[in-house]
């Protein structure tokens, strides 16, 4: 299944996929993209669910499908792809590990797409869900989310709330009247809302995932690394390509070992927490693994998208370049699942307690 998707992301469709839904910065609320490129994003969505990449979600837990989903990770990741993939995989997992059977058959059986819904606040951190309000019953919810990927094009949020201490979670399906959703602007120019919240009617009442939702964060944590890592291959061989194309004193700069020492570095530091992340799905992560290689992966891509814009010259910050698309998309990709602050705040308190 990986290599039919290579063959799905490759060099043709790659730099076509990195620009899916781009919209001016500023375009405001009522900014639609394209509709030849929401058609592609629904082309290939199909393919995706057609080539099995979908597949295995009773159990995304288990080291075989970890490693698969690992793969599909860093190959979007190269391709800079934005999608309800992710969320919808990490919702799978939630409500498998619940025992929410008939939801989780929404997505396994019926193709439904699902986005996370975690925060209120941009200060908000994902090991910590904002708090909402529940009706008494347990079949409403009223919240406000923010930062919520692609909210507008999936059929269900997974609203994740801390009432109590502890951590619960609902789904709501969006085409109902207690749902308004607005896109919100970013650096990346990419498709994030702000969700409200209303009395929203829960599908099947919200559950407590608290003892859960550790692991699953976790897990969650490591695929993205693997998408970040994707990220930063792909920006370090853009690079290498821009540099052997250009040429200083009658020679390519690819010849410059200062700046071939500078790539390979990188990439050896991008394959380095791509090996932690494969044995994390071997093993199974635990919370501090997660927040490691979310931490790690996240500078690293970082450190490539600006090495990448730096040495592709002002060239490298006008919109005709993809190197500064890496760039956008590693500020915010970088951060999804942690701020550095908040990942070493983590570990930290995790060292203490072991």
């Amino acid at each position: 299944m990986t290599a039919d998707l290579t063959a799905l992301f490759d060099d043709e469709t790659t730099p076509l996929l990195r620009r899916l839904g781009q919209r001016a910065r500023g375009a405001g609320a009522d900014a639609a993209p394209d509709p030849v490129d929401t058609e592609i994003r629904q082309q290939v969505w199909s393919a995706l669910t057609g080539l099995g990449a979908l597949s295995g979600l009773r159990a995304p837990a288990e080291p075989e499908t970890f490693a698969r989903l690992l793969d599909v990770a860093d190959l979007m990741g190269a391709a800079l792809y934005q999608s309800p993939f992710p969320d919808t995989v990490a919702a799978a997992d939630l409500l498998g590990v619940s025992g929410k059977t008939a939801l989780l058959d929404g997505i396994t059986e019926n193709g439904r797409t699902v986005a996370l819904a975690l925060r209120t606040n941009g200060t908000d951190q994902p090991a910590s869900p904002a708090p909402w309000q529940v009706s008494p019953d347990g079949t409403t919810v009223t919240a406000v989310r923010k930062f919520v990927g692609f909210a507008a094009d999936v059929d269900d949020l997974l609203v994740l709330g801390t009432a109590n201490g502890r951590v619960r979670a609902g789904l709501v399906a969006v085409d109902q009247p207690g749902v308004r959703v607005r896109r919100q602007d970013d650096v990346a120019a990419g498709d994030l809302y702000a969700v409200t919240l209303e009395s929203a009617v829960v599908t099947g009442g919200v559950f407590d995932v608290d003892d859960d939702y550790p692991d699953v964060l976790a897990r969650a944590r490591v695929r993205h690394g693997a998408y970040l890592i994707g990220a930063a291959k792909a920006a370090v061989r853009l690079t290498g390509a821009y540099l052997r194309s250009r040429n200083a004193f009658g020679a390519p700069l690819a010849k410059s070992t200062v700046l071939a020492h500078r790539l390979a570095g990188l990439a050896a530091e991008a394959e380095a927490v791509r090996a932690l992340a494969d044995a994390a799905a071997e093993r199974g992560p635990d919370a501090r693994t997660g927040a490691r290689i979310a931490l790690l992966a996240g500078e690293v891509v970082r450190r490539s998208a600006e090495e990448s814009v730096h040495l592709h010259g002002a060239f490298g910050m006008t919109d005709r370049c993809d190197a500064q698309l890496f760039y956008r998309r590693a500020l915010i990709d970088g951060q999804w699942y942690g701020t550095a602050t908040a990942l070493r705040a983590e570990l930290a308190a995790a060292l203490a307690l072991s």
